[in-house]
């Protein structure tokens, strides 16, 4: 019989009952932030704030244009498609009577 392709150091082995508790408790205690006051946090959004790149005027206009575009063909899109399903639910409906 083939050996197993589980290289997992502690395969097979059983963990205690209180194991994923702790993981758990371990793994948010490492993520979490330390707590800062207010003002700290203020200075920390501001120099964050900083640091955004704001798009151009010209970035502004081309995804503005895109979006119109893109919300014309969609509202075109699902004007058939509800069309299309509202005469399906016609024609079933209509079989009943």
């Amino acid at each position: 019989m083939p050996k197993s392709k589980n290289k997992r150091k502690n395969a097979g082995k059983k963990k205690p009952a209180n194991a994923p508790v702790v993981e758990a408790a371990a793994a948010a205690s490492e993520t979490a932030a330390p707590k800062v006051g207010p003002v700290k946090y203020i200075g920390q959004v501001r120099q964050e704030a900083r640091r955004v790149v704001w798009p151009g005027w010209p970035e502004v206009w081309k995804t503005t244009i895109l979006v119109m575009i893109l919300f014309v063909l969609m509202g075109i899109f699902f004007f058939f498609v509800d069309l299309v399903l509202a005469n399906i639910v016609k024609l079933v409906l209509g079989l009943g009577a």
